[in-house]
C-alpha cells in the first residue's frame, strides 16, 4: 500500500507539467489566453474541440496544450496615403493651346507684338475685334500690357481668307502664326483684378471706380488738367457703373476723376489706352465712353471738363 502511495505522488508532478488547464474570466477571447501562454489562439480552439469563431463562456475550463503553434507576433502598419500629384499653374504654352483648341477646327491664331504707347483699345481697332476678346484669348484679368509681349489678336483659318482683318505688323512685315511662336511667347504679364470693397457705400452717377481713385490718390500727389472731352461708344458702364477712358497723360489701368465744366458733376473713369492720333482728335484732352458723358450729363458732344489723376 506504501508503494502504491509513493508511486501516486511521484507520478502527480509528471501529470502536471503534461497538462494544463485555464478556467475563462470574463472578457477573455481565445486571442487574448492564447497570448498569455503563448499559443496561437486556433491551435488552442482545436486542441479544445470547440469552434474558432465561437466566443467562450465564463467559466469555461480550457485545456492548455504543452507545445503548440505559437502565437504570430504582428506589427501593426499604418496604411500608406496615396501619394497626390502636385498642382501647378498652367503655363503660358498650356493656356496657348488651351485657347486655340477652342476655336473652329483649322483656325490658326494670330500674333502682334505689343509697341510703345499701345494700350488694348487701340489694338482691339487696329484688327477690328473687341477688348474682351482679347483678354479672353490671353487671359488677361487687367488693362495693363508689356512692350513687346505677344498677343493673340484674332484667329484664321488655313488656306482661306479670315473673316476679321487683320493689320497685324512687326517691323513692316505681317506677323503669321508658326507653330514655334507659341513655344518661345513670353509669359503674359497680369495685373490682380480689383477687389470689392463693400464697405463704403458709392453715388450710383460717381461710378465703379470711385474707391479705387480715392486708394490711388493716398500713394500718390493728385495732379490737374483742364480741357475738351470728347466721347466714343461702349456697351460697357451703362448698368454697372464702369466708366472708361482714353488720356495720354495717365499710364493704362489708372483712375482719373472727370468733373464737367457745366453740369458739375463728376465721375470716375479707368484709362485704357492713349487717344488715337487722328485729325478729329487734335483738340481733344480726353475721350470717355459714351456712358460717362451720359452720367456727366453732357451727352456725347464734345464738352468743357477739368481732369484729376
Amino acid at each position: 500500500m506504501k508503494k502504491i502511495i509513493i508511486l501516486l505522488i511521484m507520478a502527480w508532478p509528471l501529470c502536471s507539467m503534461a497538462q494544463k488547464t485555464h478556467t475563462v474570466a470574463a472578457k477573455e477571447t481565445l486571442f487574448s489566453i492564447g497570448r498569455l501562454y503563448n499559443v496561437h489562439p486556433r491551435a488552442l480552439a482545436e486542441y479544445n474541440h470547440i469552434p474558432f469563431d465561437k466566443g467562450l463562456s465564463l467559466g469555461q475550463v480550457l485545456k492548455i496544450p504543452s507545445s503548440a503553434a505559437p502565437m504570430p507576433q504582428t506589427v501593426a502598419t499604418a496604411p500608406e496615403k496615396p501619394v497626390e500629384p502636385v498642382k501647378t499653374a498652367p503655363t503660358f504654352e498650356e493656356k496657348k493651346k488651351e485657347i486655340v483648341a477652342k476655336q473652329p477646327l483649322g483656325a490658326s491664331p494670330v500674333f502682334y507684338v505689343v509697341q510703345p504707347k499701345e494700350g488694348l483699345y487701340g489694338i482691339s481697332k487696329k484688327f477690328n475685334t473687341s477688348i474682351e476678346n482679347i483678354k479672353k484669348w490671353n487671359n488677361l484679368s487687367g488693362e495693363n500690357l508689356t512692350i513687346g509681349e505677344k498677343l493673340i489678336v484674332g484667329f484664321e483659318e488655313k488656306n482661306s481668307v479670315a473673316e476679321t482683318p487683320i493689320a497685324a505688323v512687326k517691323n513692316n512685315k505681317p506677323v503669321t502664326a508658326e507653330p514655334e511662336e507659341i513655344k518661345q511667347a513670353e509669359p503674359i504679364t497680369q495685373v490682380k483684378p480689383e477687389p470689392v470693397q463693400p464697405t463704403k457705400k458709392i453715388e450710383p452717377n460717381t461710378g465703379f471706380f470711385s474707391l479705387k481713385y480715392e486708394e490711388q490718390a493716398r500713394k500718390k500727389d493728385i495732379k490737374s488738367q483742364n480741357g475738351i472731352a470728347g466721347t466714343f461708344k461702349s456697351t460697357s458702364g451703362w448698368e454697372d457703373g464702369k466708366y472708361y477712358c482714353l488720356y495720354n497723360t495717365a499710364p493704362a489701368g489708372s483712375i482719373v476723376k472727370i468733373t464737367s465744366a457745366q453740369t458739375q458733376k463728376t465721375i470716375y473713369a479707368k484709362v485704357l489706352d492713349v487717344i488715337p492720333e487722328m485729325k478729329q482728335n487734335d483738340d481733344l484732352t480726353i475721350i470717355v465712353s459714351n456712358a460717362a458723358a451720359a452720367s456727366l450729363g453732357d451727352g456725347e458732344t464734345n464738352f468743357n471738363c477739368s481732369i484729376q489723376y
